[in-house]
């Protein structure tokens, strides 16, 4: 349900919004602002979204490390055993690829489209390939520094990782 109020002045509606906005009648929250249109109200949820965004990263700012020059047997749990005695991991990932080959057969159309998706799926998963890098984040910025310090350039099979403080695409093209 919609309403729209007309008030005579602007500060009777602002009044309006800040007394009303969240309450609940009938057990329904209600959305109580200024009329917009759609192009005003998405403008203003882009701005909201990224400037929660932003908050998140700087939230998380010297927690995050980015590790490259991983070999491709590494996966999200021996990257994480890796990293284990330098703190408590909040979050360990390798970044993968996945092959977008068309690896169907006549004989797997035939079938039906329920199996084509379960065998695109499955083949999905056996192409995986590594992009040689990942992320691990700690829960304290002590940690993640130790960590940085003690794993920038260590031989791990075979190849020397590289580790840095994770950054958002933006701020490493300034």
């Amino acid at each position: 349900m919609f309403l729209f109020v007309n008030f005579e002045s602007t500060e009777d509606a602002t009044k309006a919004v800040e007394g009303l906005n969240g309450q609940k009648f009938d057990e329904k929250e209600c959305f109580v602002g200024k009329a917009q249109k759609k192009n005003e109200r998405e403008l203003e949820l882009k701005h909201k979204f990224v400037q929660s965004m932003k908050e998140a990263v700087d939230k998380s700012q010297g927690l995050n490390l980015y590790v490259k020059d991983l070999d491709d047997t590494v996966t999200d749990e021996s990257l994480r055993e890796y990293f284990a005695p330098f703190g408590t991991i909040t979050s360990c990932k390798v970044c993968f690829s996945e092959s977008t080959r068309d690896l169907y057969t006549n004989e797997v159309y035939e079938l039906g489209v329920k199996f084509c998706f379960f065998y695109k799926q499955v083949m999905r998963d056996l192409n995986r390939t590594s992009k040689g890098s990942g992320f691990v984040a700690f829960s304290t910025s002590d940690e993640a520094s130790r960590a940085l310090m003690e794993m920038n350039g260590k031989m791990i099979v075979g190849k020397p990782l590289y580790v840095a403080l994770a950054q958002r695409k933006e701020d490493r093209r300034e």
